[in-house]
């Protein structure tokens, strides 16, 4: 099968879980066979644009018609059996959706944030879950400031939505949304997209590492520290009766972990790590903990975490809730509750219950979250799709 794959990168200095999976499912892809052409923009490119350029670019998120015509040009010159669509903001823009169609190609959308709908992607306001916009025209977007704090600029974020509603370009345009998890899906189907264009498939988690043996030493915080990551919560719960705490990550709050660490022994912050590293301290944890206050369309650390025979005390909250299993991978803490989170992470750090619930969670990441169950269910979505596009025909 020939696939074409579109994606606009992160800023590399912006850790991306899409960037991942983007990079995960074509290796996934090429590695059974597959023919797969990555095309890619690149927001670091926006540093470097001349300033009329950069002013523009709000507009072109909308829509951008030299994306498109560039785009048309290549599907049609490329003829692939179908494309994949991930991040198109900002410098893609939902166009391509419409060369898609000019190149009369069968088309699948990863459903990675809440872009669609939000203007700041995640359905958060002052670190908070915030739905005051789904289903509904997203004024409430400028008039919060929602992308960047800043009216100014949520104001075209929110024109861009509010067009693509009203002409329903991703509904008409995609034959296929895929959402990582149930919660994406529901938040979409509230939001008025079509249940029955949405399908479900987990990311997968690459594991060439060892498995976890005995019940793991420290607690290990793995990812930004920030208050919607539920950080703070985590550093007001935790005392050195629990054990250790070792923090990988770096953010806003990294003043206050390193500040914690000076005076509590308990507590240990390594700062960012490349991935590779980050894995050798997962694989030694008696838990990871995922401690956010906002909605976790998936939550890759979870599945990491499972890979390697570790169990995870997460929030109750958006997909966290789906891949851990109170009492069963891990345990459950209500968001933005010390108190809570502190009982959870008592329950987990007990070495027997560590034990047996790390080797559950290993057998849900072999049933749900390998590369091989994530290929082939991409490869049954793909067919699905093609086979949909002819019948539409």
């Amino acid at each position: 099968m020939r696939v074409a794959m579109l994606h606009n990168r992160y800023r590399s200095g912006q850790p991306s879980g899409e960037n991942t999976v983007v990079d995960q499912t074509a290796d996934f892809l090429r590695s059974s066979g597959h023919s797969v052409e990555l095309y890619e923009q690149h927001s670091d490119t926006i540093a470097t644009m001349p300033g009329k350029d950069r002013a523009l670019l709000p507009f072109r998120s909308v829509w951008s018609f030299s994306a498109e015509r560039d785009l048309t040009f290549r599907l049609q010159q490329r003829r692939p059996d179908i494309v994949h669509v991930h991040n198109t903001f900002p410098l893609w823009s939902p166009s391509v959706l419409r060369a898609t169609r000019k190149a009369d190609l069968p088309v699948v959308a990863t459903l990675h944030n809440f872009r669609l709908m939000c203007a700041n992607a995640v359905l958060q306001r002052d670190g908070r879950p915030c739905e005051s916009c789904v289903g509904k025209i997203p004024w409430r977007g400028v008039v919060h400031g929602c992308y960047r704090e800043s009216t100014v600029q949520s104001l075209p974020l929110v024109a861009g939505i509010t067009a693509h509603q009203g002409l329903r370009t991703w509904q008409r345009y995609v034959t296929t949304l895929i959402a990582p998890s149930e919660f994406v899906r529901s938040r979409y189907v509230a939001g008025g997209f079509p249940a029955d264009k949405i399908v479900v498939k987990p990311h997968a988690v690459a594991f060439a590492g060892q498995v976890r043996t005995g019940p793991g030493e420290a607690v290990v915080f793995l990812g930004r520290l920030t208050e919607d990551k539920g950080f703070a919560d985590l550093l007001e719960a935790w005392d050195s009766s629990l054990g250790q705490l070792v923090v990988v990550g770096d953010g806003p709050l990294r003043a206050a972990a390193d500040a914690r660490a000076a005076v509590d022994p308990s507590v240990r912050v390594l700062g960012a790590l490349p991935w590779a590293e980050s894995m050798d301290v997962v694989r030694t944890a008696r838990a990871v903990v995922v401690p956010a206050r906002s909605y976790e369309t998936f939550g890759l650390v979870v599945v990491e975490a499972f890979a390697h025979g570790v169990p995870v005390v997460a929030s109750r909250i958006g997909a966290l809730a789906e891949l851990v299993e109170d009492g069963v991978t891990g345990a459950l803490a209500e968001p933005g509750d010390p108190v809570s989170l502190r009982s959870a992470l008592r329950l987990v750090t007990d070495p027997v219950t560590s034990v047996t619930c790390g080797e559950r969670a290993r057998q849900v990441y072999l049933k749900r979250f390998t590369p091989e169950r994530d290929l082939a269910a991409t490869e049954r979505i793909y067919a699905d799709a093609i086979a949909r596009h002819a019948a539409d025909q």
